[in-house]
């Protein structure tokens, strides 16, 4: 008989609710009832396409004898990490404290108030009933030694480390120091340890290094987006990157594919594409946007309702035989010729599946299409890289199609405020970036109709992650950046005042007394702790972003309140950004653009004139960091400080000003880049 967890709409949990383990999801009952029953919680947390947490659940939680133990002793808890970020926060900094690591599948066992007295992550089937059997011993014969330890991680967990002070003068030099010692020159990323794996694509550090004007910095990021986009990490046939990456040369994939990864490097490789004049860049933005709109779409009762989570790392076929490609495939799919250059330039070789330390069937390395793996000067004709990677798309829809008549791994259906936020900034960038050779008009109405869907996550109730769960901080934080951005290519002041709305929520909700941000409001009591998040993840931390979406409101209103917001985050990140500051890369570049001080093109003229319409696109193609782009046809009844002495303006023209300087009025497309050239030379280096 399915348990509790068949009532619930997360696909993670659904995917437990046949279990023999009598699941339920998190409240405060669950604990009630382990009060009542005086037994300890067991609090499993995971998420729908993690892939150990499947291993785990055939191999444990699918066991009749093990969920027996589990039942007779526990109340278990299952917890969606992407639905409640805030519980997986704080067990996950047990585990942290505990082992010297992470990960999922998480389990913390707690006592009846939550505080956890010991947590692991994955174990075998014998490794996990001998502790499930030691702990229940523990708790029935010296509860005195359980409250000790839960006394103790609690008071670990919520010992508050923020260290205010003014930001590290000296923050780029630390950076440089940290990138010196984790970035791998010879497969270009970042990871520290003597194996430099496994390795994560840096997906907010990346964009501060392109912003940064230091050339040097520039450099390094062009070859980890190069050796990033040329390798195994990168789904060369349906677009779009995986997780990370187990090796050290990119090659051998974790194969989910989340949408929060695909969003920001989108992003990335697409101003990447038009700042380093690299359309390779640029093919790789699109082919991941064209990704989004073809397998993450969310749709029901026929309206489309945003983007999907994630797309699982399994799939009925064995992990990786989805995106895997042999010698045989290949020429079948493609014909003999094209196939046979396929496989040499890709470096796919004839291999088998092997079953790994774990006992599970492994990917089929040699299968994944990684031209890094190959010298590729020699191997394109001419020695012309560019010109051999363009040849490749041909080929795509081909393969596609031919991939599609596989079994497909599980989609989670989740649609998130926070990932949908990033996914709009990333349309945005597509917008501005793709070019019409590229079809940019697709990507303007997916910025378009997902910026409703953001906008509508915001009703009389206030900000929600899902359609039934609050907001947490980082959903208000990348809904902000997301809506400013669509701004910037839409030019619909509503945006605006919809991200105003969401940013004052926040303040009122989150934000502390020194000036930092909690991640969830007051009167949780089924927490342990409130809790901060100061440093970026996967995703940018929600307080970060927060203060980025500050720095891009006070740039365009020009209202001195979101200055004053923005520098109470950087007082109270001070300490971590000494300690860690390509932790705080989503931090660093709102500081910088603070620093940098106001830097807006307003656009006047009748936006049915071709020339009004030119000098807008052109000022959207531009890729300088923070410039916010306004025309007075749409914003006139605005109050910004950018419009004043504007409003009335009726020829064509672009205003181009930094700080209180503003450059020569720009009339045509030749003057508009013309400026922007200038201001680009104004804009101080890092």
């Amino acid at each position: 008989m399915p348990n509790e967890l068949a009532k619930e709409s997360s696909p993670y949990l659904k995917q437990h609710a046949d279990n023999p383990v009598n699941w339920v999801a998190w409240s405060p009952a669950a604990f009630a009832e382990a009060k009542k029953r005086d037994v300890p919680v067991l609090i499993s947390i995971g998420y729908s396409t993690c892939h150990w947490c499947h291993v785990m659940a055939h191999e444990s939680f699918e066991d009749g004898v093990t969920a027996s133990q589990m039942n007779a002793n526990y109340v278990c808890i299952k917890v969606d990490r992407e639905e409640h970020p805030e519980v997986d926060a704080i067990y996950m900094d047990a585990v942290q404290a505990l082992t010297g690591h992470g990960g999922w599948p998480l389990n913390a066992f707690a006592d009846h108030e939550g505080r956890p007295f010991y947590a692991c992550t994955y174990l075998p089937t014998p490794n996990w009933r001998q502790l499930l059997t030691h702990l229940s011993e523990i708790w029935n014969t010296d509860r005195a030694k359980i409250a000790t330890a839960a006394k103790d991680i609690t008071a670990h967990l919520t010992r508050d480390e923020v260290v205010a002070g003014k930001m590290p003068q000296d923050a780029w030099t630390l950076l440089d120091r940290g990138l010196e010692r984790s970035y791998d020159r010879t497969h270009p990323g970042y990871a520290y340890g003597p194996q430099q794996a496994p390795k994560f694509p840096a997906s907010q550090l990346l964009p501060l290094l392109l912003h940064s004007g230091r050339q040097t910095w520039i450099d390094q990021a062009a070859k980890v987006l190069e050796a990033m986009q040329d390798a195994g990490i990168h789904d060369r046939v349906g677009g779009g990157f995986h997780r990370y990456s187990v090796d050290r040369k990119w090659r051998l994939p974790h194969f989910e594919k989340m949408l929060y990864d695909n969003a920001q490097l989108i992003a990335t490789y697409a101003r990447a594409g038009v700042q380093l004049a690299r359309p390779d860049f640029l093919r790789t933005a699109v082919n991941a946007g064209d990704y989004l709109l073809r397998d993450l779409r969310v749709s029901g009762d026929g309206k489309f309702q945003g983007y999907a989570a994630a797309e699982d790392a399994d799939d009925p076929g064995g992990e990786g035989s989805f995106y895997a490609w042999s010698p045989a495939q290949l020429t079948a799919t493609v014909g003999e010729a094209a196939g046979k250059t396929l496989m040499t330039q890709w470096d796919i070789i004839a291999g088998h599946a092997e079953h790994g330390p774990s006992g599970h069937s492994e990917p089929v390395v040699t299968h994944i299409p990684h031209p890094r793996g190959t010298t590729m000067e020699s191997l394109a004709p001419n020695g012309d890289v560019q010109a051999m990677r363009t040849s490749w798309e041909p080929h795509l829809p081909t393969l596609r199609a031919a991939r599609t008549m596989r079994p497909r791994p599980g989609r989670d259906d989740k649609v998130l405020t926070d990932q949908n936020g990033l996914a709009l900034e990333a349309f945005a960038a597509l917008g501005r970036w793709s070019g019409k050779d590229s079809g940019e008009e697709r990507f303007i109405t997916a910025c378009r109709e997902l910026a409703v869907i953001v906008m509508a996550r915001h009703g009389a109730n206030g900000l929600t992650r899902t359609d039934r769960l609050p907001a947490f901080i980082t959903d208000y934080g990348s809904a902000l950046t997301g809506l400013t951005a669509a701004f910037d290519l839409l030019g619909d002041p509503t945006l605006i005042d919809a991200a105003i709305r969401i940013a004052d929520e926040a303040v009122a909700k989150l934000r502390a007394e020194d000036g930092g941000f909690y991640v969830t409001p007051v009167g949780r009591d089924d927490l342990v702790r409130r809790g901060r998040e100061q440093t970026d993840n996967a995703w940018p931390s929600g307080q970060n972003a927060l203060a980025l979406g500050f720095v891009r409101l006070w740039n365009l209103t020009g209202a001195t309140k979101w200055k004053e917001l923005a520098e109470g985050v950087f007082n109270t990140a001070a300490g971590i950004v000494s300690q860690a500051p390509s932790a705080c890369s989503t931090l660093l570049t709102a500081w910088l653009q603070l620093s940098r001080g106001h830097l807006t093109a307003v656009i006047a003229g009748d936006p049915a004139l071709a020339q009004t319409r030119d000098l807008l696109a052109a000022c959207r193609r531009s890729v300088i960091p923070g410039l916010t782009v306004v025309p007075i046809a749409t914003c006139r009844d605005r109050t910004w400080d950018c419009l004043e002495g504007r409003k009335d303006l009726s020829e064509p023209q672009a205003l181009i000003c930094l700080g209180t300087t503003c450059l020569a009025p720009a009339k045509t497309v030749a003057d508009v880049q013309e400026r922007l050239a200038t201001a680009a030379k104004q804009i101080a280096a890092v």
